[in-house]
């Protein structure tokens, strides 16, 4: 049974994790619940091939562009996070997560746990609002900031 200062703890977080989140907290160097964005994204950009000129006959069908965008490296109490996402026109076609929290053995195996519910989760989403997942509390936080970061990045 938890006791009310527990309860009010939790909601307390709970409800300040929320807003930092709607306020956009994902920003370089604020902290949220003992998570914090360590370094801005960076982008790279695959883009199709050139054409083969002008001609109505030869044409070449377009191919939509494949974007990879790295989220930000978030740093929580149990190791970073970051997540790397591939945009295939406009939607998150992939995620991948670069590194997860592995601080020790423990960390590691919540990551290895956490890690492809957070991608089916963000896929299915298209966005970084995903569910927390029960038991990765810190890597699910720093998943959805990286992720938002990369997303901001990509104009998503």
């Amino acid at each position: 049974m938890r006791t009310p200062t527990t309860v009010l703890v939790t909601a307390a977080s709970s409800a300040v994790l929320a807003l930092a989140w709607h306020l956009g907290a994902q920003s370089a160097g604020q902290t949220l619940a003992g998570v914090e964005v360590v370094t801005p994204p960076a982008a790279t950009a695959s883009v199709p091939g050139p054409t083969l000129g002008h001609s109505k006959k030869a044409t070449v069908p377009k191919k939509k562009t494949r974007r990879k965008i790295d989220g930000a490296v978030v740093r929580t109490p149990y190791g970073t996070v970051q997540v790397q996402i591939v945009i295939t026109g406009n939607r998150i076609s992939d995620v991948r997560a670069l590194h997860l929290t592995d601080a020790n053995g423990t960390s590691r195996q919540i990551s290895a746990g956490a890690a492809p519910i957070l991608r089916r989760e963000a896929l299915a989403a298209q966005s970084a609002k995903v569910d927390t997942v029960s038991g990765a509390t810190y890597t699910s936080q720093g998943y959805q900031m990286s992720l938002q970061a990369a997303l901001d990045q990509a104009h998503l």
